[in-house]
């Protein structure tokens, strides 16, 4: 399953809860596997201060919630985190013995805070 996040700041998907909820509800769907879409940060005019990173400031965000939340440990297995690719962060979902939910909510994302 994919999330592309192009258009949010990390406090509209990361500060408000928005990330947890995206891996509950992948994993009642079945999920085994879940990517965000995040962009890299780059060739944008701009000198990022990551350079040694393929990811921009949303990418590092996302990666440490990946990594050090304990609260979202109840759906991922966060020693697959894959940083691999450019602007993309994959981690493997636990194994769900009874998946019940058929699609995500409509509303799960909010609005895009930029343009795309």
């Amino acid at each position: 399953m994919d999330f592309d996040l192009h258009g949010y700041h990390p406090r509209d998907i990361i500060d408000t809860g928005v990330l947890a909820r995206m891996l509950e509800q992948a994993w009642e769907m079945g999920e085994t596997r879940i990517r965000f879409i995040h962009g890299h940060g780059r060739h944008r005019g701009i000198s990022v201060g990551f350079v040694n990173t393929n990811t921009g400031f949303f990418g590092l965000r996302l990666r440490w919630q990946l990594r050090h939340n304990k609260e979202l440990r109840r759906w991922i297995k966060y020693t697959t985190l894959d940083c691999s690719e450019w602007g993309l962060t994959g981690v493997n979902l636990k194994r769900n013995p009874g998946p019940y939910r058929t699609a995500l909510d409509p509303d799960l994302l909010p609005q895009r805070s930029f343009k795309q």
